[in-house]
């Protein structure tokens, strides 16, 4: 005879994250209440159970229940792209958009006086300029309280601005800091990954990421993780054989394996956003989903279902800065592009620095930017062993560069609305518009809400920021 139970919801925020994971696990063996589970943890510890059936037995699931944070300081731009380079990712990262980043460290790939030289020479660029650009909105733009609100609020803004066009000139050896939500499971998947990265900084990083969580949680890593030929070189061989293409694409890529054509790649670089449909059937779309598309609410994201009438593929120029916004949505393809000189830097940031400084400092400074790119490509002349890889290190953010993203319709139609909005970085803007035209196409009858104003200078910048009340 069943006893009467009452419906209950235990809410619970304080559990080391390997008594999580036991917790929920119990679940699954046990009907008993999670208080009851909760008094077993207590009373036994999670170490031996997490050893048992975690790590001897493969019960991975356990590891998804176990969550913890991660903080990354002082790596590189790439270093954090391959941590957030995964579906599940979540965490934040520190934005070259609002904060100045003038006295990070720098990551040197060669360790070599010539790529020092031209690291510094980038943050010389970006020191010198930056008061120059914030004096010159600052000129363009005076202080009006009734349009700007406070002065803090406008300064903040004007700031935010300037940090938009000078974050172009920031190298990608520039380090950051970063955090990650992430479950047991996922980091140590991610670890393992990053074990044969190309990269040496993203084989230190996972080799210093096990060591931490190792020691955090030692019944959830076994420590052979990281050693050769062991229980893993069947997956370290399967990684390593194809781990340049899994990381990075380049354009080189992206023409051999016909995502582009040879017309279709100067279409891009021409500033062109491609939307390739043939994987996507609107006509079934328009059909069943018709009356609900039309009648969706501004803020009302499309339902994932909808992601079954297929995919879209597009590509567009865009600089690594705001590729990096991109890869923020996580919910379908968007990999790390190689960043080359192909395109060079896009024309977006020297136009506002010739726009806000005038013809005769956009001279000197186009001339010191030519020199670092061509300073890069001669390296090999100072006797450094240059490889494509490793020299990304040493391009600023604004280096233009062509990105491939795959996206079911959901997605695209949440990218191209959020991405559109007037606060968004101008070279993401117009990739997110085109985005939500070609929705629109496809869906003509579609409650759409994209934000077409004009890319200018934005007082609500001024309020998109983090401080402590004053009491």
């Amino acid at each position: 005879m069943a006893t009467e139970k009452q419906s209950e919801i235990f809410v619970f925020d304080d559990l080391a994250p390997e008594d999580a994971g036991m917790i929920q696990a119990l679940y699954s063996r046990s009907p008993a209440s999670v208080v009851t589970h909760l008094d077993k943890v207590r009373d036994v510890g999670s170490g031996k159970f997490m050893a048992s059936y975690y790590v001897g037995y493969g019960h991975q699931s356990i590891g998804d229940c176990g969550v913890t944070i991660v903080f990354m300081e002082n790596y590189s731009m790439l270093a954090a792209k391959a941590i957030q380079d995964n579906p599940l990712y979540s965490g934040q990262e520190a934005s070259t958009r609002y904060l100045d980043f003038a006295e990070q460290p720098l990551h040197d790939p060669y360790n070599h006086p010539a790529s020092r030289a031209i690291l510094d020479g980038w943050m010389t660029l970006y020191n010198t300029t930056m008061p120059k650009m914030i004096a010159a909105l600052m000129a363009d733009h005076p202080h009006d309280e009734a349009a700007h609100g406070s002065e803090k609020k406008w300064e903040n803004a004007l700031k935010a601005r300037a940090f938009d066009v000078m974050r172009g000139f920031l190298p990608l050896g520039t380090t950051t800091l970063f955090s990650w939500t992430t479950n047991l499971r996922q980091a140590r998947a991610k670890i393992l990954q990053l074990k044969p990265h190309p990269l040496p900084e993203n084989r230190a990083l996972g080799a210093e990421l096990f060591a931490a969580l190792k020691e955090k949680y030692p019944n959830s890593f076994t420590g052979d993780e990281l050693e050769e030929g062991g229980r893993f070189a069947e997956r370290d061989a399967y990684w390593a054989a194809d781990s340049e293409r899994d990381n990075f694409v380049s354009v080189a890529d992206l023409v051999a394996e016909e995502w582009l054509s040879a017309a279709d790649l100067e279409r891009v670089k021409a500033g062109e956003v491609l939307v390739d449909k043939n994987l996507m059937d609107a006509a079934r779309l328009n059909k069943h989903e018709h009356a609900s598309l039309a009648q969706r609410p501004k803020g009302a994201e499309v339902n994932r279902r909808l992601a079954a009438y297929g995919t879209y593929l597009v590509h567009c120029l865009i600089d690594f800065g705001s590729f990096r916004d991109l890869q923020r949505h996580r919910n379908g393809v968007c990999q790390v592009p190689l960043v080359e000189d192909v395109c060079g830097i896009h024309p977006w940031y020297l136009g506002q620095v010739e726009t806000l400084l005038g013809a005769e400092t956009y001279a000197r400074f186009k001339a010191e930017a030519d020199r670092l790119m061509e300073a890069i490509a001669d390296l090999a002349n100072h006797g450094v062993e240059t490889t494509p890889l490793m020299s990304q290190y040493l391009y600023p953010m604004g280096t233009a560069i062509v990105a491939q993203m795959a996206y079911g319709f959901p997605q695209m139609v949440y990218v191209a609305e959020l991405r559109s909005q007037a606060t968004v970085h101008a070279t993401l803007r117009p990739v997110a518009l085109a985005m939500g035209y070609s929705v629109k196409e496809d869906v003509p009858s579609m409650a759409l809400y994209l934000d077409e104003s004009p890319d200018g200078w934005v007082a609500k910048r001024g309020e998109q920021t983090i401080e402590a009340k004053v009491a």
